[in-house]
């Protein structure tokens, strides 16, 4: 495992002393050389985002951990989502967590990984209609329960849900998810995000219209609007103009939590059952 070396944006090396510097060409921007690091006993780093990796342990588990551990921020998201995950406790749409060790927090590893990929590597169309509309009420499910424990995810995406060894969709990540005084700050991408003031504090009704999202990536195998720009998808949804859906038996119910009809996670999910979406299982 290398370390990761950084450099400015003309090109050239930022010192290798652990400390921000202003980048010459930007000056309202700061770089810092990251030497990599991972805990004792991680194999493989399979993914990262921002500001935490996951990394294989020996005996077949993940290891979640905060790979700039000077970034206190990071840090605290973590034990954010520790504290998060406790409160939830065990369910069957919920990513399988084992609890927390020295350096960071461990699940169970998902073999299929998460469904942005799955449906990426999959030959869409050799997707059974019944399997994604069975993720589709999957995904509303967890909401619904997350919901009603009192947290809110904050970044709902199909990045966000992984797919278990029996083909069932689990929700995860949920260091930036808002539980009382609990707050990771996430913040929806374009495609997910309700149009409302960014600074505003995320509601229901955020994660109902990122949830619209993901089931219409489900149901299409991209995300609304993926040829469009990011600008022209934000002013689209302002002006409440959304991808057409009435071909999906779930159409109506992706509408209302775009339109804001649709009013509670609870209310989605009996939404499909009434239309017997998910009813059969695959």
């Amino acid at each position: 495992m290398s370390n990761a070396l950084a450099t400015f944006s003309d090109g050239t090396a930022v010192p290798m002393d652990g400390k921000f510097h202003v980048d010459p060409s930007y000056p309202h921007m700061s770089v810092k050389y990251l030497e990599s690091w991972h805990p004792p006993g991680v194999s493989e780093v399979l993914s990262g985002g921002n500001t935490a990796r996951l990394g294989l342990l020996p005996d077949g588990t993940i290891l979640k951990y905060v790979f700039d551990r000077d970034d206190k921020w990071a840090v605290k998201c973590l034990d954010i989502e520790h504290q998060i995950l406790l409160a939830l406790g065990d369910h069957e749409r919920l990513v399988r967590y084992y609890g927390r060790q020295e350096h960071g927090l461990i699940f169970r590893f998902e073999s299929n990984g998460d469904l942005r990929r799955y449906l990426s590597e999959m030959d869409f169309d050799t997707i059974p209609v019944l399997q994604l509309e069975k993720w589709v009420e999957q995904a509303a499910e967890s909401v619904a329960f997350i919901h009603s424990r009192g947290v809110l995810h904050c970044d709902l995406q199909p990045s966000n849900f992984l797919v278990d060894d029996k083909h069932n969709l689990r929700l995860c990540d949920f260091a930036g998810s808002l539980f009382g005084k609990l707050d990771g700050k996430a913040m929806e991408s374009t495609r997910f995000f309700l149009p409302r003031d960014p600074l505003s504090i995320p509601n229901a009704k955020s994660d109902l219209f990122a949830l619209g999202s993901v089931m219409y990536h489900i149901m299409t195998g991209c995300e609304p609007y993926s040829q469009l720009s990011e600008e022209e998808v934000s002013a689209r949804f302002t002006r409440n103009e959304f991808p057409d859906v009435d071909k999906f038996r779930c159409g109506r119910t992706i509408s209302g939590c775009w339109t804001g009809r649709i009013s509670s996670a609870q209310e989605v999910v009996a939404s499909l059952r009434e239309g017997t979406v998910g009813e059969t299982e695959v």
